[in-house]
């Protein structure tokens, strides 16, 4: 379900229903896809636009609206920050513009991939709820740690069921670590991916290993959003040559 609203002077706001994020927090949530305002031009207060707004968050019951920005608007996070909505997060995205290119490292372990199996679920579920401390809802403050994990399983889950392909690396007769992922011409969106904490040390090999199979299977460009805060994989993908081209700032109002 999409909502838009427009108001004076060509000031518009486009949103959508979260389900996904409303299973895990327990109540109706909304997300800001597109939003044109008059405020960044001079020419208006785009008072009348955010009234309309806070009438769809009252008939639709939100209980928490989420917006991504690039950081380079800053009039309009300002004028979000003025309507309530608070800063939670910065997020990066990254691109490997050229896979064609990418030469696996010569040194160091080599990672055998398989695609993932039913009877990886539990394994890989729980390794999404116990793992992951960055994004959204891990970042926000005002959100409790056990709704962000009841979001990541949710999350995991559904990937498992054929929304994205999964390959996995294993450590003994567990899954060590696992990708998942989705092309779609000649692109690769990298959506989840992560080691168990005890082999951190297969973070480089096996993402050089996904690297090499999406190359292998014609991906011409990969790309992925992480958290700014997470220097951790930020400093693995710097390594492995992606570079970063644009910069958002995630924005969220919580609503009683």
């Amino acid at each position: 379900m999409t909502i838009a609203l427009v108001g004076e002077g060509g000031a518009q706001m486009v949103l959508r229903d979260t389900p996904w994020d409303a299973r895990a927090l327990g109540r109706p949530t909304l997300d800001i896809v597109s939003l044109a305002l008059t405020t960044e031009q001079g020419t208006g207060t785009d008072d009348d636009l955010f009234q309309a707004f806070g009438n769809v968050c009252r008939e639709h019951r939100a209980g928490l609206v989420t917006a991504r920005l690039p950081a380079e608007r800053r009039v309009a996070i300002s004028r979000l920050q003025a309507a309530g909505f608070r800063y939670v997060e910065t997020v990066l995205r990254l691109r490997y513009a050229n896979l064609a290119r990418f030469a696996p490292p010569t040194t160091g372990r080599t990672v055998a991939l398989r695609d993932a199996r039913p009877d990886d679920a539990p394994a890989l579920i729980e390794q999404a709820a116990a793992t992951f401390h960055y994004g959204r809802f891990a970042e926000d403050p005002a959100i409790d740690p056990e709704v962000n994990r009841r979001r990541q399983i949710d999350w995991m889950e559904g990937l498992l069921t054929g929304k994205a392909s999964v390959l996995v690396a294993d450590t003994g007769d567990t899954p060590g670590a696992f990708m998942a992922y989705r092309v779609e011409g000649g692109t690769a969106d990298l959506i989840l991916g992560g080691t168990r904490p005890e082999q951190a040390v297969l973070a480089y090999p096996f993402w050089g290993a996904v690297l090499v199979r999406l190359k292998h299977d014609g991906v011409r460009r990969v790309e992925t959003v992480i958290s700014a805060a997470n220097l951790g994989v930020l400093n693995l993908y710097a390594r492995l040559g992606f570079q970063a081209y644009d910069t958002q700032v995630g924005l969220h109002l919580h609503r009683p």
